[in-house]
C-alpha cells in the first residue's frame, strides 16, 4: 500500500522517490502515517477556533520535519509550503514563487503563522 485518502485528499508515494531513498515498507507505512496526521491537521484547522490555529501550524512544522527525517532528506524549513495550511493568509503566490529559497512572506497577522517564530 503506498497511498492514503483521507476527507477527499489522496497521497500516493513517488516510487521512483522510495526506491531513490531506499524506502521499504516499514518506512512507507511511517510517511503515510506522517500524511494521514498531516491530513487530519488540515481537516481539524477547518473549524479551529481562531485562538487554536498557531497550535495547528506549530504541529504541521513537526510533521513536516518529520517526513523530510522519514524521507531521509536533511531537515530545512525552507521546504515546508507553509502557506498551503487551510486559514493560511500568508500570500500563496508570492511564497510560490520565491519556494525552496526559503526567503518567504509570513504575515504578522495570519492566525496560523502569525506568530510562529520563522
Amino acid at each position: 500500500m503506498n497511498s492514503i485518502t483521507l476527507n477527499g485528499t489522496t497521497v500516493t508515494l513517488s516510487q521512483d522517490l522510495m526506491k531513490k531513498q531506499a524506502i521499504e515498507m516499514e518506512g512507507a507505512a511511517e510517511i503515510l502515517g506522517l500524511h494521514a496526521r498531516k491530513l487530519a491537521l488540515y481537516a481539524g484547522m477547518e473549524g479551529a477556533e481562531d485562538f487554536s490555529l498557531s497550535a495547528y501550524g506549530m504541529e504541521l512544522r513537526n510533521v513536516e520535519y518529520a517526513l523530510q527525517r522519514a524521507w531521509g532528506f536533511p531537515q530545512s524549513e525552507k521546504y515546508h509550503k507553509f502557506w498551503e495550511a487551510p486559514r493560511c493568509t500568508c500570500p500563496k503566490m508570492d511564497n510560490e514563487e520565491r519556494y525552496p529559497s526559503g526567503i518567504y512572506v509570513v504575515m504578522t497577522d495570519c492566525p496560523v503563522h502569525g506568530d510562529i517564530d520563522r
